[in-house]
């Protein structure tokens, strides 16, 4: 035997030893990890570790037997060493097999319950939130404290909320005795925590209207009230134009984007409809598009490009009123779900369906065709978002085992990555969602129960 082999097997089972310990050492984090992963209803990564753990523990006690003469005093410190390490890429590789994981890092509790009905949510432009019920709005700054509010006046509740705020200035609707959703109307701002102006009217639309009665669009408040559509200068609270609702008619569908306000006169009576197209600044008609079968829902899904839920159909309009597609809400693959309520990407509208396959489709908002289906393994679709990232889907599911946060990519419907496990995270049926910061999500609570946390802001798991 040359010199070379002999040094090469005299530091054979010292090698061993110490690569004995080390793979030990993983041995028992990963026993622990999969100890503590038997109380958590969060089960991802388990059959990785169910796999590799015995299969280390061998390895193990196979290295340290053949090692078992290199146990000197010294090499016992190296073995030690060198275990401490093996432990930072074991634990990357745990992270890896568990995925990505967020928990409930604040939140701000609701009485239990609470005494008054959430309505919706803003975000603000800046930073924060706020979260209306019927006995007031409730602002929350960036850090998640509360920060002010307006009570609902004496004798009204709050009903509705704009769809969207405009230069920090929002639109609350609220309900008076004997009268419907809208017999006040005021406007907030939310910047500076005041009501800037506030008006009663005389009546307010039907319980059975599908969308709220106040809509913010380029600067103008659009409010529906007995007998007439009114645009109101937002800021201001004056009357800029008024668009006079026939008799026997009533306004049941509202919103609008850009310049362009879109509503929907149904007269049942008369057996018909029509979507109506409003400059916002003057209430001057741009046109009008007779609604053929006008009776069930009635309801806006996007203002730009125009996607109508009318009865049996999502109806699709071009910019002139013409339309160009439609979608069968029960078609032969699946059916389309009214809730959670859908969103906007690009072209395309992405909404929950069922059917053999539930999960979320994509239909374009240009002629109506199914663009993409993501199953998301078969679980219930709990809400949708506009991803972080540009073009993005975020969708909430839930399964008996878990709840998750996928992240799609809006032009295909593949998952950009694997979908992220919200540990311990308090949900309701219905809630919103804002992508706020680097790595978190707010969710606002609106279940009417109130026996839910106001709202829970994510963070992502480094630890356990």
């Amino acid at each position: 035997m040359d010199k070379h082999t002999s040094q090469g097997v005299r530091w054979l089972p010292p090698a061993l030893f110490v690569s004995g310990v080390a793979v030990a050492a993983v041995t028992v984090l990963y026993l622990v990890l999969l100890g503590r992963m038997a109380f958590v209803e969060w089960t991802r990564g388990r059959g990785w570790l169910l796999l590799l753990t015995p299969a280390l523990g061998l390895l193990a006690y196979v290295l340290l037997a053949r090692g078992r003469d290199g146990r000197r005093g010294w090499i016992r410190w190296v073995a030690a060493a060198v275990a401490l390490v093996a432990l930072w890429p074991a634990w990357q590789g745990y992270a890896w097999m568990r995925g990505p994981q967020a928990y409930a890092w604040t939140w701000w509790q609701a009485e239990n319950p609470e005494p008054a009905r959430p309505v919706g949510a803003w975000q603000l432009p800046s930073a924060g939130l706020v979260r209306a019920r019927t006995d007031g709005l409730r602002i929350y700054n960036g850090e998640g404290r509360s920060a002010g509010g307006q009570a609902a006046p004496e004798g009204t509740v709050f009903c509705a909320l704009s769809r969207t705020v405009a230069d920090g200035v929002g639109l609350v609707a609220a309900a008076r005795t004997p009268g419907g959703c809208g017999t006040r109307v005021s406007a907030v701002d939310l910047r500076q925590d005041d009501e800037l102006w506030a008006k009663d009217l005389p009546a307010a639309p039907s319980a059975d209207v599908d969308s709220p009665p106040v809509a913010v669009v380029d600067g103008t408040a659009a409010v529906v009230t007995d007998g007439a559509l009114l645009g109101l200068a937002l800021r201001g609270g004056e009357e800029r134009w008024r668009m006079p609702v026939p008799s026997g008619c009533r306004v049941r569908a509202l919103d609008g984007a850009a310049d362009r306000i879109l509503y929907v006169e149904d007269c049942p009576g008369a057996g018909t409809a029509r979507l109506t197209s409003l400059d916002a600044r003057t209430g001057t008609p741009a046109w009008q598009t007779p609604l053929r079968n006008p009776s069930g829902e009635l309801r806006v899904l996007s203002a730009r490009p125009i996607a109508l839920r009318a009865g049996d159909s999502v109806r699709l309009f071009d910019d002139a009123g013409r339309e160009r597609g439609a979608v069968p809400v029960s078609g032969p693959e699946e059916d389309l779900l009214a809730e959670p309520g859908p969103l906007v990407s690009g072209d395309l509208l992405v909404l929950p369906v069922k059917g053999k396959v539930p999960g979320v489709s994509a239909y374009s908002l240009l002629d109506g065709r199914r663009v993409w289906h993501a199953g998301l393994d078969g679980a219930t679709v709990l809400g949708l978002a506009r991803g972080r990232a540009r073009g993005g889907v975020d969708v909430v599911t839930s399964t008996a085992a878990r709840t998750q946060l996928w992240h799609l990519d809006g032009t295909t419907g593949r998952a950009k990555a694997e979908p992220t496990i919200l540990r311990d995270v308090p949900l309701g049926r219905r809630f919103e969602i804002y992508p706020t910061g680097t790595e978190g999500y707010t969710f606002v609570n609106l279940d009417p129960a109130g026996d839910l946390p106001s709202y829970v802001a994510l963070k992502r798991v480094t630890g356990w």
